[in-house]
This record gives C-alpha cells, sequence and structure tokens, in this order.
C-alpha cells in the first residue's frame, strides 16, 4: 500500500497528537492528481514540467469555448501522470467532473491485495 503525508488546504494535516498525518491508496492519487491541476505549470522546481495552465481560465467567460478549453487542459494534465492511461471528463450541474483509467501496476500500488470483487 502506498502512503503519502496528507494535505489539507495547502499544509500538512496533523493527527491529534501532533504527527504528520497520512493519506494512503488511492487518496494519495486524488491529492498527486489535484496537485498537479491547481499547481502552475513550471511552479515546482524540482519539477518545472509538471502543472497545469488552468489558472489561466480564472475570470474568464464559462462560454463554451472556455469549457472545451478548461476540459480539454484538464485531460492533458492527468494524462501527464505515469500512473494514468486515460483521461477524460465532462461539465456536470456541480462542475467539471474528471475520470481516470490507471495502469495496473499503479492499482497494485494503491489498492489493498488481494483484491476481492463480487456482484450482485
Amino acid at each position: 500500500m502506498y502512503r503519502d503525508w496528507k494535505w489539507q488546504d495547502g499544509d500538512i494535516l496533523l493527527s491529534p497528537r501532533g504527527n504528520a498525518a497520512l493519506a494512503e491508496g488511492m487518496e494519495v492519487l486524488r491529492q498527486d492528481l489535484l496537485a498537479r491541476l491547481v499547481s502552475p505549470r513550471g511552479s515546482h522546481w524540482a519539477f518545472p514540467l509538471e502543472g497545469s495552465d488552468l489558472l489561466d481560465y480564472v475570470g474568464a467567460p464559462l462560454d463554451d469555448l472556455t469549457r472545451t478549453e478548461v476540459l480539454q487542459e484538464a485531460e492533458r494534465t492527468l494524462l501527464e501522470d505515469p500512473r494514468v492511461l486515460e483521461a477524460w471528463g465532462e461539465w456536470t450541474e456541480g462542475g467539471l467532473r474528471l475520470t481516470a483509467r490507471l495502469t495496473e501496476e499503479a492499482l497494485s500500488l494503491l489498492l489493498p491485495w488481494p483484491l476481492e470483487v463480487t456482484r450482485g
């Protein structure tokens, strides 16, 4: 199982005892992808190619062209993560909804194994 520091509002979340709280599994990937989406491209000194240009659209009119460009930028940003095989988005009443299909290697690190799936 993959673990990382847990983030909340841009800061490391602390446990009641004052230790850094940990995110596990899919929560780690969710945090990582969200950080890519909200970080301006080039803003991280060690990973200057990571991030997105989504902040360029803040304050822009939410017309069809802007929606299309935001959707494409978000999908492109997710696809830059090596754990993501496919990414697609759609606009819903609640805003932009993004979905990603992950590599088998990523799933093996992020999910508890053995994974049991049942139907019904």
